[in-house]
């Protein structure tokens, strides 16, 4: 049976991302703006998201202007991922197959990549990380907001996914770090993408996405100026935490993290020592700001006077 619906969504994107608009199965997928180019050579990053037709009021009957969802909606529109059509449907369910297919649509464009001749969506998702095979069972059932996270959390590379937000982890109190879903959840928490439906930060993974919600979340996903901060601690012993786990510089280009200890009523516990462990590839002042020397990789660890500690990837990479 799985083979069989496995079978059936290669050929459901396939057809989804080749398809002229007119034949697109949904505002998702209209690419009148983004297919008309195949994208090779261009440069890489979220410049490639770039506002390529104006929204107004109206082009869809069921957006009401003023709509908590509206602003997604517009971004979307504006940047040719959603064709325009009389109805969005805001309220409607997504499959797991068009939450695929719309991540690869994502993938692509960051990356100036055109779908290669006679792969399917599923075979891109698949090839790219995406997915992992028999990740899930039935792609045409609806998207739980869990699945959906897990998947667009891959969409897009760590660089434009950067942390901005300090979340521990286990800190959300419905996603523990043992569920499933759990990795993509906190990199979009961490990334401004995604803060919560309360002031707890409550993700509620258990639920189906709708179409209002999911513009919203991808508008701040290839929009970074839409990002929205947040702050979720958990009670625990002294812990530091930093904004990123991971970043990525060329020589001479500095970046700063931010670090925080928790709980906050020991000021000696506050003093946070910073340190490399390459400082031939990369150095970090007093004030936990980064500068990159030569191509490498480097740990910056964030220390504190009782051992507790934190730890940065640093990737340094000459851009040719």
């Amino acid at each position: 049976m799985k083979k069989i619906i496995s079978s059936f969504l290669a050929a459901l994107l396939c057809l989804s991302l080749a398809a002229p608009a007119a034949m697109a199965y949904g505002p998702w997928d209209g690419r009148t703006a983004v297919s008309s180019n195949l994208w090779t050579g261009m440069a890489l990053g979220l410049n490639n998201f770039r506002r390529v037709r104006d929204y107004y009021p109206g082009i869809y009957s069921d957006v009401p202007a003023g709509a908590w969802y509206e602003s997604g909606v517009r971004t979307l529109y504006e940047r040719g991922l959603a064709e325009g059509g009389k109805r969005f449907s805001p309220q409607s369910r997504i499959t797991l197959g068009e939450v695929v297919s719309l991540a690869v649509l994502i993938h692509r464009t960051y990356n100036g990549w055109s779908m290669p001749e006679g792969m399917s969506g599923l075979q891109y998702a698949l090839n790219t990380g995406i997915v992992t095979a028999d990740q899930y069972d039935d792609y045409t059932a609806p998207a739980t907001r869990r699945s959906f996270a897990a998947i667009m959390a891959k969409a897009l590379p760590t660089e434009a996914l950067k942390g901005i937000n300090i979340v521990m982890d286990g800190a959300i109190p419905d996603v523990p770090m043992t569920d499933p879903g759990a990795q993509g959840v906190y990199r979009l928490y961490r990334a401004g993408v995604l803060v919560g439906g309360d002031v707890w930060g409550t993700f509620y993974p258990n639920d189906l996405i709708t179409r209002d919600t999911a513009s919203v979340i991808v508008s701040r996903m290839v929009e970074p100026t839409l990002r929205q901060g947040t702050t979720l601690m958990k009670e625990t012993s002294y812990q530091v935490y930093l904004d990123r786990t991971s970043m990525l510089l060329s020589p001479g280009q500095t970046d700063r993290l931010t670090a925080v200890v928790y709980p906050v009523n020991n000021l000696m516990e506050q003093r946070v020592t910073w340190t490399s462990s390459e400082p031939r590839t990369a150095i970090v002042d007093q004030y936990g700001t980064v500068t990159a020397i030569q191509p490498g990789t480097a740990i910056i660890i964030a220390s504190t006077p009782s051992g507790t500690m934190a730890t940065c990837s640093v990737r340094v990479v000459a851009w040719y």
